[in-house]
């Protein structure tokens, strides 16, 4: 996501409170990002939401998730966090805070590299 601290602390607490209601095991991370061209179109849908706007602390942020659950289950909480980022699927493009969902199947370890913020592992 392409968010201030403040966007980035909602998240990360909405992730939290939805994974902290269900059965499965989790580890969250706040990781700096090593594939800027990833996520390049981020900051420049932000701009086209606000042009001319000083985008200010906003730097672009990968929350990474390790979930132990079979794909199905997966899915429906992937589908659920993407809720707490985007709470209104019908608003008018593009969002607010800019962002982008994917998943990987098979590694666990998300905390493995450091956060930016703090230098060390994500929890």
């Amino acid at each position: 996501m392409y968010a201030a601290e403040d966007d980035l602390a909602r998240v990360v607490d909405g992730f939290r409170s939805l994974l902290d209601e269900g059965p499965e095991g989790y580890e969250p991370a706040v990781v700096a990002v090593e594939d800027r061209e990833l996520y390049e179109e981020l900051p420049q849908q932000w701009r086209c939401q606000y042009p001319g706007a000083d985008p200010g602390e906003r730097w672009v942020r990968e929350i990474r998730v390790g979930l132990r659950a079979d794909r199905p289950r997966m899915d429906e909480v992937r589908e659920a966090l993407t809720r707490v980022i985007r709470p209104d699927p019908e608003h008018a493009s593009p969002c607010p805070v800019p962002w982008a969902a994917g998943y990987t199947t098979g590694r666990w370890d998300v905390s493995l590299k450091e956060t930016r913020e703090t230098g060390k592992p994500g929890r």
